[in-house]
């Protein structure tokens, strides 16, 4: 999530609730009606603010060229994750790995992570897992941690930071740019993470539970999930518009089609389902945290950029006019309103 961009990352207390606008988003925008203008550009000798509040990362012009890439996440205990049902390494690894997605859905590459960790003294040990599993996650996604923070909590909390970079001449994907008539495309399956989830909150049972191979591979998709790096960077230069997929893809979806000032209509036959039947399709639409990359775009071009790439897209709609709202088409034709409904953290607070 950029500073103040939208989208709550790990949700370990399920699907959120309805609601026309989500209580984050209320919040996001009493926010951005506060903030001053962004400052101009500085010239050539100093990087400069070219994309601010409202992505899934901020982005400055580099001298020499390229775009440096800023994002910051959050976890924090209790309601991001349950240390009943998540592992320290589970912790660690995921909030690296959802603040990496930022970058991924920019279309850009990470260099660098910086971790503030808050632990309760009594859990030092606990908190010393979490902060190597953090440090591993980093390393194998390309952005070592290169400093942080330690302070005393009641609860554990990691807040993650990550700078990446565009090369020069790179578009970056943005929330903003679909336009009616492009296709909307997923990558990946949607809907595990929440699947995962849960599996591992079925009565009696928690991350030491044996599961069956499919089982596994949906708590996998839980614990340990996978930007889309290489997704993100190949899609980049084909898409009108993109974002990651990390609240659902109903409320991902609205607010990709807020930015754009579109309206879509999304087809549940081609979703593409970690699960099955109806309860794979309420995973994929109102679960999150699956990580994936939500693409708008011109069908052959974005087809094309997936292939030449060795990624696996999906088309599962099109973008339309904003007075046509967001729809959902069933068998035979029917529609109806996609709900603005998804993983708000805000709801109830």
């Amino acid at each position: 999530m950029t500073p103040f961009g939208g989208g709550c990352r790990l949700a370990a207390r399920g699907h959120g609730k309805r609601s026309a606008v989500t209580g984050e988003d209320r919040l996001l925008r009493r926010i951005l009606d506060v903030l001053p203008a962004p400052p101009g550009g500085r010239g050539k000798e100093a990087p400069h603010l070219i994309l601010g509040p409202g992505d899934d990362a901020a982005a400055f012009a580099w001298p020499g060229g390229g775009t440096l890439l800023l994002t910051t996440d959050a976890v924090e205990e209790g309601v991001h994750f349950d240390r009943s049902l998540h592992p320290p390494r589970a912790i660690g690894r995921r909030a690296v790995a959802a603040a990496v997605s930022d970058i991924a859905a920019m279309g850009g590459r990470p260099a660098g992570t910086l971790v503030s960790l808050v632990a309760p003294p009594a859990d030092e040990a606990v908190a010393a897992r979490v902060a190597a599993a953090a440090a591993e996650r980093a390393v194998e996604l390309g952005a070592p941690l290169v400093g942080g923070n330690i302070t005393a909590g009641k609860r554990i909390g990691l807040h993650v930071a990550v700078a990446g970079a565009a090369a020069p001449g790179a578009p970056l994907l943005r929330r903003r740019g679909a336009k009616p008539g492009d296709g909307l495309f997923v990558t990946g399956d949607l809907g595990g993470a929440a699947l995962g989830l849960a599996l591992l909150r079925r009565p009696g049972e928690g991350e030491m539970t044996r599961f069956d191979q499919e089982e596994e591979a949906l708590v996998a998709r839980q614990l340990d999930p996978a930007p889309r790096l290489d997704a993100g960077a190949a899609l980049a230069g084909a898409a009108h518009a993109g974002m990651d997929l990390s609240d659902g893809l109903a409320l991902d979806l609205h607010r990709l089609a807020a930015a754009s000032a579109v309206g879509a209509f999304v087809e549940a036959a081609r979703v593409p389902l970690a699960g099955k039947g109806a309860r794979g399709l309420e995973a994929a639409l109102f679960g999150g945290e699956d990580y994936e990359l939500l693409i708008a775009g011109p069908s052959q071009e974005v087809i094309a950029a997936a292939g030449s790439a060795g990624v696996r897209v999906t088309r599962i709609g099109r973008v339309a006019a904003a007075g046509e709202g967001i729809r959902l088409e069933r068998a035979g034709g029917a529609t109806e309103p996609l709900p603005r409904r998804g993983w708000d953290s805000w709801a109830g607070r």
